[in-house]
């Protein structure tokens, strides 16, 4: 027997014991409480050279905290998840690797769940093992827990967990994050990431969205950043569209991206948008036109245009202090990144509907620390914080466009 702990110094971490559990395993047979998005992503690299058909997992969605997205992540990814239907608590975190003619080679048992706190530094303790007999009864009540006591995974299921998650992570998001506040009362930078803290930013970020949204027009190229550019641009449209060279090509390009141009010509949008009085009302146009529009017309011009109806439509369901202290505060260049934050959150669910605005302090320093992060997002925090959301901050269009965005949807409500 090997024991197991996170972070002390003789003796195997979680991830160590796992990937000695794998080595010489043909199959992988889990029997976990609940598994988190970022937890699963780590898991599927250590277990990057088995078929991920070898791997047979019972989870549960009591307490409504296995991350619906987690398990749909899983069944893409061809492994083999089922639901406990007892009525009993789950709570087992048991891990069984099995050879090439099925037999159990090697067991661990662990306070481990699928989560990014179990890679990292949570506390955990658990024994690795290969005793025969323990092997065959726990090969046994495996076999029994996965055709006897566990279910297929249908829409219909995930639809039910669906509905438990989002009942049940706001509150426990809005939980973890008062108790960090009284641990540490001023939001500063590079502060420790608790075990807790990784909890919380599962809960958040297994719900982004990608592409990610921004509330501005930047989706498009680095001609045409802001609606000044695009007023510019439109104002020399004769020029624009008649001369063939490198800057002009890319300027005709980029009106494209956005709406305002198909096949060298201006779309209605673009007509209407060209004899705008201000940008201002050239927001409005293109607001106007991207509600209007179906995804299919919007595809056919960017594809990422999409993602303009999902941010803005969030950002106008965030609690009205945090939209407030967004729009009042647009070129106040110390909160710029708490208002990155802010725009960056508005790509995940209806969970950042709850946060309040000291809520979306306490975050704010956790994104800065994108090695923590879920495994699955870091990129696109790190691709958000380097190049699209850092930009712009010095225009009034991240003011201007969601302002706009609300009141087209109040004009069609009449």
């Amino acid at each position: 027997m090997i024991p197991v702990l996170n972070n002390f110094p003789s003796a195997m971490s979680f991830r160590e014991a796992l990937r000695d559990l794998l080595d010489g395993a043909k199959s992988l047979e889990l029997a976990v409480s609940y598994i988190q998005y970022g937890g699963l992503n780590l898991f599927q690299q250590e277990t990057k050279n088995l078929a991920a058909d070898k791997i047979r997992i019972v989870f549960t969605d009591q307490m409504g905290i296995t991350q619906p997205s987690a398990i749909r992540h899983a069944i893409e990814s061809k492994i083999l998840v089922r639901n406990y239907t007892g009525s009993e608590t789950y709570h087992p975190k048991l891990y069984l690797a099995y050879d090439h003619l099925r037999h159990p080679i090697k067991f661990l048992v662990a306070s481990s769940n699928l989560s990014s706190a179990a890679f990292s530094n949570s506390i955990e303790a658990g024994i690795l093992g290969t005793d025969k007999n323990s092997l065959k009864i726990f090969s046994q009540w495996f076999d029994q827990l996965y055709r006897s006591q566990s279910e297929e995974v249908t829409p219909d299921l995930l639809n039910k967990m669906e509905i438990n998650w989002r009942r049940s992570a706001p509150k426990r998001v809005r939980t973890r994050l008062a108790e960090r506040r009284l641990i540490i009362p001023e939001p500063k930078k590079l502060l420790p990431i608790f075990p807790e803290d990784l909890d919380t930013l599962e809960d958040i970020f297994s719900t982004i969205e990608l592409p990610i949204g921004l509330l501005n027009l930047d989706y498009a190229g680095n001609n045409i950043r802001n609606l000044g550019d695009l007023k510019k641009v439109l104002n020399n449209w004769d020029h624009v569209r008649n001369i063939s060279d490198k800057k002009y090509n890319k300027q005709r390009s980029e009106l494209k991206l956005l709406g305002f141009t198909k096949e060298h010509e201006l779309t209605p949008l673009g007509k209407k948008a060209l004899y705008a009085a201000d940008v201002s009302e050239i927001a409005f146009l293109w607001c106007s036109w991207l509600q209007r529009a179906n995804d299919s017309e919007i595809e056919s011009f960017n594809d990422r245009l999409k993602a303009v109806k999902r941010v803005m439509g969030q950002f106008w369901q965030l609690k009205t202090e945090v939209r407030n202290f967004f729009l009042e505060n647009i070129n106040n260049h110390e909160e710029k990144l708490l208002l990155m934050a802010i725009e960056f959150l508005c790509n995940a669910n209806e969970i950042v509907q709850e946060l309040s605005l000291e809520d979306f302090k306490t975050l704010m320093p956790l994104l800065e620390q994108n090695e923590r992060l879920p495994v699955h997002i870091q990129k696109a925090i790190k691709d958000y914080l380097d190049n699209k959301g850092s930009r712009g901050w010095e225009f009034p269009d991240r003011k201007i466009i969601p302002l706009a965005w609300k009141d087209t949807q109040i004009l069609k409500s009449f």
